[in-house]
C-alpha cells in the first residue's frame, strides 16, 4: 500500500455509501445540489472513490465540479477530448507536463484517451491538491513525477493562497512578491536539475496555473524550442488577465516568439482563431482552454 493511500484511508466512504455517492455523481437527480451541500458541511474532509480507466481515482466530496460533470470520467470533456485528438494526430510518444495538475483528472483522463502518453510531469501547489494528486496517478503505470510546487519563470519558493472554503482551491495561486513556503520552478531550470527526467521529442503542456502563464512560457523556452512537436492546452480566463494586466494575445504572443503555432478553441468545435483580431472580440468574454499546435517535424 502507497503511502499516499494509507494517508487516503480515514477520509474514505466505504462499501454502499461510496457506491451510491458514486452513482449520485455520475447522474443529474432531483436533490443533488442539497445533498452536495450537506455533505460539504458535515463530512468535507471526506473522498469518493471512482474508477477511472479501471484504476481508482478519489475525489474530494465538497467540490462541486465533480457533482456538477457528473464525476471525474466526464470531467469537461468538451474541452479535454479535442485535445487529446489533437495529440492523437501525432503518431509519437509524448510527454505530458500538467502544470496545475490539482488533484491528477486531466493527468488521468489523458493516460484513457492518449495511447501514445510516455511520461507525465505534474505539478501542484496546493498541498490538500497534491495528496490526492499523488493518489490518483500511482496506479496509471506510466512515469509519472509529481512535484509539489508551483512552476513560473524562476525557482524560489513563494507564498501560496488559496481559500478555506473548499478541501482544494481550483483557483489557488502563488504571490511571487511574497515568500512562504510553497516551491517554485522554471521548467527549464527543473528539467536541467532534476535527474532521470526523460522528455519525449513530441511535448504537451497543459497550462493552468492561475496568473502565471506567461510566466510558465518564459521559463520553458528551451524546452519548447527543442521539442520537435508541442501541443499546448492554455488557460484563457478575462478575470485572471484582469488580474495580471494581461491580454490572451501577450499569452499567443509569448509561445509564438519560440515557435509557430496554430490555435483553435475546442468548446467551440475547434473554431480556428484568428491572430489578427483580438481574442475576445471573436468570442464571448468567458473562460476557455484554447489549443496550440506546433507544425511538426518529422524525423
Amino acid at each position: 500500500m502507497t503511502k499516499a493511500m494509507q494517508n487516503l484511508q480515514g477520509r474514505r466512504f466505504f462499501g454502499l455509501i461510496n457506491t451510491l455517492l458514486v452513482l449520485l455523481q455520475n447522474f443529474d437527480v432531483m436533490g443533488k445540489h442539497k445533498l452536495y451541500v450537506w455533505l460539504s458541511k458535515h463530512y468535507s474532509h471526506k473522498v469518493i472513490s471512482h474508477k477511472l480507466a479501471e484504476k481508482e481515482f478519489v475525489v474530494p466530496v465538497d467540490e462541486w465540479c465533480f457533482w456538477l460533470e457528473r464525476g471525474p470520467h466526464n470531467y469537461y470533456l468538451d474541452e479535454f477530448v479535442p485535445f487529446f485528438n489533437a495529440i492523437n494526430t501525432i503518431s509519437k510518444p509524448f510527454t505530458f507536463f500538467d502544470l496545475g495538475a490539482d488533484i491528477g483528472t486531466v493527468s488521468a483522463l489523458s493516460n484513457k484517451y492518449c495511447p501514445n502518453l510516455h511520461t507525465i510531469y505534474a505539478f501542484e501547489p496546493n498541498k490538500n491538491s497534491f495528496q490526492l494528486l499523488q493518489h490518483n496517478l500511482s496506479g496509471l503505470g506510466k512515469n509519472t513525477l509529481c512535484t509539489n510546487g508551483a512552476v513560473s519563470n524562476f525557482s524560489g519558493h513563494v507564498a501560496f493562497n488559496s481559500s478555506s472554503v473548499s478541501t482544494i482551491d481550483h483557483e489557488g495561486s502563488i504571490n511571487v512578491s511574497k515568500s512562504g513556503d510553497t516551491p517554485v520552478y522554471s521548467l527549464d531550470s527543473w528539467l536541467a536539475e532534476t535527474t532521470n527526467c526523460p522528455v519525449m521529442p513530441f511535448v504537451v503542456l497543459k497550462i493552468d496555473v492561475e496568473g502565471q502563464e506567461l510566466q510558465v512560457i518564459q521559463g520553458a523556452t528551451d524546452l519548447i524550442k527543442q521539442a520537435d512537436t508541442v501541443a499546448v492546452l492554455l488557460e484563457i480566463h478575462p478575470d485572471v488577465l484582469k488580474q495580471t494586466s494581461t491580454t490572451a494575445e501577450q499569452l499567443f504572443s509569448e509561445l509564438e516568439k519560440i515557435r509557430g503555432f496554430q490555435w483553435c478553441v475546442p468548446k467551440l468545435n475547434n473554431q480556428v482563431i484568428d491572430r489578427g483580431r483580438d481574442f475576445f472580440e471573436q468570442f464571448p468574454l468567458q473562460q476557455f482552454d484554447v489549443i496550440g499546435m506546433s507544425v511538426t517535424v518529422e524525423v
